[in-house]
């Protein structure tokens, strides 16, 4: 499947597939952001660690399967697949990268699962958004 991917992003899911850290690394402004599972990775050697423990170290590659432009924004939702721990994980694992460019440079990357995360229990607040969440669009 062919996605109208910006260069910055399809350069760092080709170098994520190469386990290529120093060619993912290029795609990141030096004071960019990730954030994974709710742990912020500010500027480049942050990022860098992380890249080198959790993405090329483990070996993982993304598989795009929807790719939405958002105002600028991209979304890419990935099958993923490496060496890390899948135990609790579905078959087919899913995330979606919210990237945020700027002069052609990733300044933000936001790691979440597809459909959000489970809760253990319902709440008013997960019960009420529920009816309202509605699939956007795909642009590709």
């Amino acid at each position: 499947m062919t996605f109208n991917i910006p260069r910055p992003v399809a350069d760092l899911i080709d170098a994520a597939n190469s386990f290529d850290t120093d060619g993912f690394m290029r795609q990141f402004a030096h004071d960019a952001m990730v954030n994974d599972r709710h742990r912020q990775f500010w500027g480049y050697d942050a990022i860098r660690r992380w890249c080198e423990i959790e993405i090329t170290g483990d070996h993982v590659t993304m598989n795009p399967v929807e790719v939405i432009n958002h105002y600028g924004d991209v979304i890419v939702s990935a099958e993923l697949d490496g060496d890390y721990d899948k135990s609790e994980l579905p078959d087919q694992f899913i995330l979606q990268f919210y990237f945020t460019l700027r002069d052609d440079k990733i300044v933000q990357c936001i790691l979440l699962p597809i459909g959000g995360r489970q809760l253990s229990k319902a709440t008013s607040t997960s019960e009420a958004a529920t009816p309202f969440a509605a699939r956007v669009p795909s642009s590709a």
